[in-house]
């Protein structure tokens, strides 16, 4: 099976192709601020260097977040739109889960993506497998009531540093630390309703928070 997949869930950009389970092609932006404008030029430019037509496509992977809103929607909106095109099986994965998957540890690893003021989006796995559902929650908080055993963490460690100070966790390698669209070839293993699919922002944009609290006031 010929898949394209695609994670645009934080300022990192990746793209890879793989077959019957091999990755054929891959690249990845580690801090790329313009995803609109990057995002399809990378995927012709993988499939030109691997001489796939879209035709020859089986199956589209992407990550459904949480992360940046404007990364989450242009990722998920060229693998909508791609795979309504060309009629292909289309399949969401938790970019928490993703980077969940890039160290190869048999402990728990927390995954965080700053959310700012102290919150992060968190995930919780344990080879591959959540542990506790992806939230949007205090890092403090989160980890006082779910964090009693030794664990890894990945992504933005750095604004949490003086929070996990407290535990017993080890920081993977920075090579290790966010996810690879190369991983998704082994993690995309549920196929979604085109149409029905949606990214999971796992909270609302401060903006649209703003004008629902304006109407209940109002």
């Amino acid at each position: 099976m010929k898949q394209l997949m695609i994670d645009t869930a934080t300022t990192r950009l990746s793209v890879a192709l793989s077959e019957h389970g091999q990755i054929q092609a891959e690249a990845t932006v580690m801090v790329s601020k313009n995803h609109a404008v990057t995002l399809m030029p990378m995927i012709e430019q993988l499939m030109t260097a691997v001489k796939w037509t879209p035709t020859e496509l089986e199956r589209i992977v992407v990550t459904t977040g949480p992360g940046s809103y404007t990364g989450i929607r242009i990722g998920v909106t060229t693998a909508k739109t791609l795979a309504y095109t060309l009629q292909l099986p289309l399949v969401g994965v938790s970019a928490l889960r993703l980077m969940a998957a890039a160290p190869n540890t048999e402990l728990p690893v927390v995954a965080l993506i700053d959310a700012r003021r102290g919150n992060a989006y968190i995930g919780h796995y344990r080879q591959n497998e959540a542990v506790t559902p992806d939230c949007h929650a205090s890092v403090a908080a989160w980890l006082e009531a779910n964090m009693t055993e030794p664990f890894v963490v990945v992504g933005d460690v750095e604004p949490f540093r003086d929070v996990l100070a407290s535990y017993d966790y080890t920081e993977a390698p920075a090579a290790h630390s966010y996810g690879r669209a190369s991983d998704l070839v082994a993690l995309g293993d549920a196929t979604d309703d085109v149409h029905a699919f949606e990214p999971e922002y796992l909270r609302l944009a401060e903006a649209e928070a703003k004008w629902l609290e304006g109407q209940n006031n109002g």
